[in-house]
């Protein structure tokens, strides 16, 4: 029987959704979505995977994750919650079955149509529940991962040419003898290999480059600005 343990890699976490297509969007050179479903906004997967139902067989969908970008929101017990837009990158076709949801990512997952999976090496699937508001922490995990390579020393010229100052805020920290500034790409490095010149990278201070990466794509520069102004 299929079940998530066939293609997620051992090590790793994934959130899982079900769909039957609504606004699942595949793009087999960049960057694919989802839907939109409320998940936690601080959790950070290796992998993405879509199950996506028709009326004859399920396709199951594996990438890995990119980020996600809150745009539409539900109401629970008069409580507003985000719901995120999922972005996946190498997206590819891992299964091809009649294996329901239910049995593909364990059973009594309760009713779920989003869940959090693991790869412990187990041998039954295993899901976490999504609006679990406790998590084990402080173990230790030995994995190997795939990161993309960043240069060092042009990301020191980029922030030494901005003298060290955010070029969103304009802020400039100076703490316990060190200047703390981050050098953000214009061209997220995530979406793969390629020549970066100097004119690539600005300088911002850690909350502005946090704020850039909370959509996908980042915000430019521009819109980083016009954010700090409506909040100065």
């Amino acid at each position: 029987m299929d079940s998530y343990l066939d293609i997620l890699p051992k090590g790793s976490t994934a959130v899982a959704v079900k769909t039957k297509g609504h606004n699942f969007f595949i793009d087999n050179e960049g960057i694919s979505s989802t839907g939109c479903w409320v998940v936690s906004n601080y959790r950070v997967d290796d992998y993405v995977i879509v199950f996506h139902q028709t009326s004859t067989d399920n396709y199951v969908y594996i990438g890995e994750f990119v980020g996600k970008n809150a745009e539409e929101y539900t109401e629970r017990q008069g409580k507003r919650y985000p719901r995120y837009r999922i972005f996946i990158k190498n997206l590819k076709l891992a299964l091809k079955t009649n294996t329901t949801w239910t049995s593909f990512v364990g059973k009594n997952n309760g009713g779920f149509e989003r869940i959090y999976l693991e790869n412990e090496g187990q041998k039954k699937p295993k899901y976490l529940d999504p609006d679990s508001i406790e998590a084990e922490e402080g173990y230790k995990k030995d994995f190997n991962r795939m990161t993309s390579i960043r240069d060092r020393k042009l990301a020191d010229a980029r922030k030494k040419n901005d003298n060290y100052t955010c070029q969103s805020c304009n802020n400039q920290y100076f703490v316990n003898n060190k200047y703390i500034i981050d050098c953000h790409h214009l061209n997220p490095i995530n979406l793969g290999k390629r020549k970066t010149k100097i004119e690539d990278l600005i300088s911002l201070c850690p909350t502005c480059h946090r704020i850039a990466h909370t959509r996908v794509p980042p915000y430019s520069l521009r819109e980083l600005r016009e954010i700090m102004e409506k909040h100065a």
